[in-house]
Formats: structure tokens, sequence, C-alpha cells
């Protein structure tokens, strides 16, 4: 008899015996397992090191148990599915229950189809839990798996120990959490689907770069040093001010305690916050021997723009940048097998990633996501402009992973915002993270958030106040009036609106007036495209000024940008403040520079119906006083303020669900859904044709490849557009030939704008 298999033969790979495959998978699941538990500080009482690590040894010995079964061997040699086909994943988990390894268990029905809702099993004769996991929410709910399951798991088990030697398993003592589920799957899949990749040659193996953690700090310090600086006789008061705001944080952040776990940050913008926070990242990493260090941002287009400053910075001499510093930009984690090998990991020393991409991560039941969790622990995170980060709702969940992570897997966390409310002192946060209603008092204390720079607060809220005022329109504009503003303020200026619609409407009517130029800056663009722009952006603020840029919300975080005039549709406090760091960011434009908050009352404008209670917030903060142009701004207190206003009974009542919808319920399927940072699911869509045709050529590109060239879109647009998928089986879609894509403007929306002409006054919110 011919030896059992695990793969089939395809893509001009031969097949890959079942012996190579559950050796190299238990293989790399362990080691991944031992490099993360490296750093895991267990609970009293709780599952220690060796425990967590024999749950990932045994769910990956037996993760494919069922593909011994001769139907499914008859399904892979002969590369088509047989009449007897079964799911797999139930032998394993049959197994794994039978003698009571039920974490194991859990961890091989999640192999493919991720994390199910976990139940505790309870005795017949009373609703009594008898201690163990309920095994039957593992099975497979298929007749035919798990009719043959239950009669051949005999056979299976003895041919698995002609290769393996005997099949005994440990039990388990103690349960763990959905954290540290999470992280353990992460180990078993990543070694799966790595091997699965590695045997197709689908996956490029690069040899990782060492940390190295302190020669780069001391290559960020020269970095730093040689940066230039004001002439001190020529410069203004405001220029001279805020270099020395910037020396006085690199100086405190660089030499701050590494052992605190939990900081803020609240520099304000100019500040050199990308660089200062850097340098205390590594530091803390040196100190404390850690894996990554990781840079959370709100937007996909502010990632380019910290990139090449740290590729700049903190790359040494012979290194490939790209594998130093890994740029992670929207959601590139595939489910088909045929782009699996797409997916972005965190195996840099240094990764920078979105909000989506981390948080999401977190919180996801889903195998494609998860791989790249297990090299979360150990390492330094900041979350950069966090106060852009989640809607309240999120918050509370979140923040209990965050420090929970902090606590058992030796994480660092910076919270950095110049606009950062401290959210985690708040009576109703806390209580909703604890489980409880918000009207009932919080337990305890709250965890110990230590700001990395106190002193620098009042000097920089009156250097703000110099650079830069808020003021308000009372009177909802037509598009129209509000060009004619734009037009009379001084240039350069910027203009943020609430949709994707929105900016691509109002930069055709400008374009169409034809009285100053005009640049557009949406996710309509891809990536690669945006990188244009912003280069484009960076040339016309130093030679020209009769101009405008007209964008959405992604500018607003981190870029480096200096216009002279802002405007601002109505949305949150914290993005009318951070557009504010937009407007004469270094302080020399002069102190008549304002950002105007204004609303549409054009139809042709579609506005997001889930900033209604931030905008009324933002509204009342204008009415009483608190944004004044008059007086310097307590910008802290002012989206503290701004959130309490948002985090409404019905916006608390979701937060609360999703708390105990992970500690209580263990719904794992619904916390992934309840807690996608966007609640509308979007999909990958390639715009460049020559990617196209190597992507269905089979050619092996990589993650970052596709990402630069790709936008993302809603499903009912893909659907509503006729957008077709790259292959039927897959995720990833495709922009038709056809397809009027401006890279140079609009992006997708030029021949969108064109196909919904008819519909404009009723407007769509895209």
């Amino acid at each position: 008899m011919s030896e059992p298999l695990a793969h089939s033969a395809r893509y001009g790979a031969p097949a890959q015996t079942y012996r190579d495959h559950i050796t190299n998978v238990v293989s790399g699941a362990v080691s991944r397992a031992k490099k993360m538990l490296n750093h895991y500080s267990p609970r009293a009482g709780g599952l220690d090191q060796s425990d967590l690590l024999n749950i990932v040894k045994e769910s990956s010995r037996f993760h494919d148990l069922g593909k011994l079964d001769p139907a499914f061997q008859e399904t892979l040699r002969r590369n088509c599915k047989s009449k007897y086909h079964i799911r797999h994943e139930d032998a394993g988990v049959a197994w794994l229950l039978k003698n009571g390894s039920d974490e194991a268990a859990g961890l091989v029905s999640a192999h493919h189809q991720g994390l199910v809702r976990y139940k505790q099993e309870v005795q017949i004769d009373r609703p009594v839990s008898t201690g163990r996991l309920d095994g039957s929410v593992f099975r497979i709910d298929d007749e035919l798996t798990r009719i043959a399951t239950d009669q051949s798991t005999e056979s299976y088990l003895n041919d698995h120990e002609a290769n393996f030697g005997p099949r005994s398993v440990d039990g388990e003592a103690g349960r763990i959490d959905g954290l540290t589920r999470r992280l353990l799957l992460s180990c078993l899949v990543d070694s799966d689907h790595s091997d699965t990749a590695n045997h197709y040659g689908n996956e490029n193996h690069v040899e990782r770069s060492l940390p190295r953690w302190t020669e780069r700090l001391e290559r960020l310090d020269t970095f730093v040093e040689n940066l230039p600086k004001p002439d001190k006789r020529t410069a203004c008061m405001e220029e001279t001010e805020r270099q020395k705001i910037r020396d006085e944080l690199y100086r405190t952040c660089r030499n701050a305690d590494p052992e605190i776990r939990l900081r803020s940050c609240d520099a304000v913008v100019g500040s050199g916050k990308t660089t200062a926070l850097m340098a205390h990242l590594l530091n803390v990493a040196a100190t404390r021997n850690l894996r990554h260090v990781i840079v959370v941002l709100p937007y996909t287009n502010i990632i380019k723009q910290s990139v090449d400053v740290f590729r700049k910075a903190l790359c040494l001499e012979g290194e490939n940048p790209e594998e130093i510093v890994a740029e992670h930009h929207h959601q590139s984690d595939f489910k088909s097998h045929d782009i699996r090998h797409l997916t972005t990991l965190w195996q840099a020393p240094i990764i920078v990633t979105t909000a989506v991409q981390f948080f999401e991560t977190l919180s996801s039941n889903s195998t494609s996501q998860l791989r790249k969790l297990h090299e979360l622990p150990g390492s330094a995170v900041c979350l950069d402009e966090a106060h852009a980060m989640l809607p309240a709702d999120l918050w509370p969940v979140c923040w209990n992973w965050l420090v929970e992570w902090t606590k058992r897997w030796n994480g660092h966390l910076i919270l950095a915002s110049g606009s950062l409310p401290t959210f985690w002192k708040l009576d109703e946060f806390r209580s909703i993270c604890q489980g409880s209603d918000s009207s009932k008092p919080p337990r305890g204390n709250p965890p110990k958030v230590e700001s990395i720079s106190p002193g620098l607060r009042m000097r920089s809220e009156i250097a703000e106040h110099r650079r830069v005022k808020f003021v308000s329109e009372p009177n909802p504009l037509t598009g129209n009036q509000l060009i004619d503003l734009i037009e009379k303020a001084p240039g350069p200026r910027i203009v943020v609106v609430n949709t994707v619609q929105s900016a691509a409407v109002l930069a055709s009517m400008i374009r169409d007036r034809n009285k100053m130029k005009v640049l557009h800056l949406t996710t309509a663009l891809a990536p690669s495209h945006r990188a244009i722009i912003i280069d484009r952006i960076k040339a016309m603020l130093r030679h020209q000024t009769n101009w405008v840029l007209v964008a959405t919300s992604l500018v607003e975080g981190g870029l480096d940008f200096s216009f002279c005039s802002g405007f601002r549709q109505r949305a949150t406090a914290a993005s009318m403040i951070q557009l504010g760091g937009r407007v004469n960011r270094n302080a020399n434009r002069g102190e008549n520079c304002t950002v105007l908050d204004f609303d549409f009352s054009d139809p042709l404008f579609p506005d997001n119906p889930s900033l209604r209670v931030s905008k009324a917030a933002l509204g009342e903060l204008f009415a009483n006083g608190s944004i004044s142009p008059d007086r310097p701004c307590d910008l802290t207190a002012i989206c503290l303020a701004a959130m309490e206003a948002e985090f409404q009974p019905k916006s608390q009542e979701s937060a609360l669900k999703k708390v105990r919808l992970e500690s209580c319920d263990t719904n794992y399927p619904k916390v992934a859904l309840e807690c996608r940072v966007i609640q509308t699911e979007t999909h990958t869509v390639v715009v460049d044709q020559e990617m196209i045709k190597r992507l269905l050529r089979f050619e092996k590109v990589s993650s970052l490849e596709v990402m630069k060239v790709s936008v993302q879109m809603y499903p009912h647009k893909i659907l509503k557009l006729g957008i077709e998928p790259l292959r039927s089986d897959s995720d990833l879609f495709r922009l038709p030939e056809s397809w009027n894509y401006d890279p140079d403007f609009l992006g997708y929306m030029a021949d969108f704008l064109d196909q919904i002409n008819a519909g404009i006054p009723s407007g769509y919110f895209i």
C-alpha cells in the first residue's frame, strides 16, 4: 500500500505525504509556541508554559488525523472529491475529547473553520458544570463525517502510529481565556498554512532579520541629531519654542522607564512624536529583550510616510529595508488556498500596520487573520493617533485584551495622540470592562497609565493656540457656497469631508470651476497612487499657494502637511483637532491660520449616518465655549468631554454586549463579527491590469505588491458594479479592464461618478 498523503499534487508540485506534513507542522507549531511562551506569565493557579505548549503539541499531532480515511485518500490521489469524502478535522477532535484534551480538540476543530462558540459541559440530570468543555460544539455537523469518524478512528490511529509512534495523549487541567486560545490557534494554523504554502511553492522563505535594538537606537539618535533645525538668527519665536519642545520630548521618551508597561503620550502635532516614541520603543525592546516593535496607525495612507522615516532612521548597513520595517496596509488576509501565500505576517523586527488589521486580528476567530497573532507576545506596541483608532463601543473589549496582553504576555503599550481622552479613568467605561452595567460602580482601581511627557502639556497648549484656531460656520452650506469660502481663504487650503463620494463630487466641482488647482486624496486610490499624490502635495506645499486638497479623514492622522487654511465637515471633536495638525504645522505661516467647522445642506454630498451623535457633541462644545478662537483649548479635556457625550446608553449597551460575548458567552464568531473596526465588510479589489495578469498566471508575488495596487470596496458595490473575483473560488477581486480608473485624480470614483450621475440627487454613502 502506498504511503498516505496530506496534500494532492497540483500547481506543478508533487503530492505531500502525511508523514512529512505532520512532522513539519508539529515542529513549526512547537517552535512558534516556545518563542511565544518565553514571554508568558501564568495566572495564579492557571495553566503554566508546559501546559500550553502541550496543547499546541497535541493539536498539531492530530489536526489532520481524518485525512487517513480511505475516502479522503482517494480524493487526494485522484485530485477529485470522492463520493464518500469526509471533513478531516473531526477525527482528531473526537480522539482528543475522548482522552480529556478539550482545549487541543477545540484548536483542531478550528484549524479550518475558525474558533466556534465554546460551551461548558453540564451534567445530564442537573445544570451543573462537569468542569469540561462541551465537545459537541467541536464535532463536524456532517452525518457522513461523523459516521466515518466514529467507526474508523481506531483504524486512523493505527496508521498514524505507524509513522509517529504511540498515540498517547495527556489530559488537561484548567481552562484558558479567549486571547490565549487565539494565540495557541495562531501557532497551529501558521505552521499548517506555512508548510502547505511552502510545499506548493507559494511562499518565499525569508530568513528573519535580527532585532539589533541597541544599534538601531544609536542609529536613530544620529538621525534625529542631523535633522534640519530652525536657524536661530531668522526663526520666529513659535518655531524656536517648537524646536525646544521637540528636543525635550525626544530626551524624555528615550530615557523613560522601560519597565512601566502602560504608557500615554499626549504631545501635540509637530513635536517630533514619531521619532521620540520610536526611541522609547527601541529602548524598551532592548532592555526587555522583546521580539517586535509594532506601530499601529488609524489610516493606510500614513503608513508609507512613517515607513519611509523608519527605514531611513533605523536600517543598518547592508540590510534590506523592507525586511527590517514591514508595512501592512488594508486587509490582506485571504482564506482561499490559492492565494493564502499573500497573507501578511508580522515577522519583521519593526511592523507598521493599521488599526483595522491590529484590532480585528485580536478579535478574530478566522484562521487567516489569526495566523500572525503569535508574534504579538513579547512586543512593544504604539497606538499612534489612538483617539482615531476605534469607535467608543469597541474600546472596552479591546482595552481588556490590551491590558491582559501587557500583564500576561510581556507586552508594552503606548497610547499616543495630541487629542487623547483618558477614557480608561471613566467609571462607566471601567464598569463595562468588568462586564457590569455602566450604572454600577467599578471594582478596584483603574489600570495605571503613566504619561511619558507630563511636563510638556501646558507649554504645548499655549503654542497650539498661537499656531491654529478653530471656528465654526453656524449655517449649513451648499457645495458652491463652500467653494466660495475656500477660494477666499489664504492658500494652500485643505478640505476634509465625511465620505469618499463627497470628496469626489467636491473635487470635481472645484476642477470644473477652474479657478484653482485641486488634488484629491481618498481610499478610492490604491496605495501606490496615493503615494504619488502625497509626494505631489508635499511639492506643491513648498512652491504654490493657490490650490486646495480635498480628502477624507485619512489625512488627519500623522501626515506631515502644513496648509494655511483648513475646512472640516462636522464629525468628531478629535477629527477636527487632528485636521488642525495639518494647518500651520510648523508654526511658520503666521498667527491667523484657522480650521473652519462646517456642514453641508446639499444632497449632492451624502453623510456618514454613524457620525450623528459625534456631530451633536462637537456642536455643543462650540456652543458652550469649550472650543473658542479667543483662548487656548485644553485638547485632552475637550476630547474626553466629546467621548463622554458620544458614549450614550445605546453605545454603552453595545460595548457591554461585546465584553460579555467574549468573557461570558465565549462566542468567538459573534465577537469577531461585532468587533469589526469597520462594520461593513470590504473586499480587496486589484486595480492594476498587469498585476491581475500575473496573479492569473500564478506568478509569485508578495502581499505588499498586491496591496499597493488594490482598493477596498463594499460587497454590495462589488455586486452592483459587476466586479468579479480573481477566480471563481477566490476572495480577491479584480477591476474590469474597461473600468475608468483614474490614478492621477479620482481613482475608481472616476467611473463610479459616471455610473451614478442619475442617482446623485438622493445621494449614496460610500
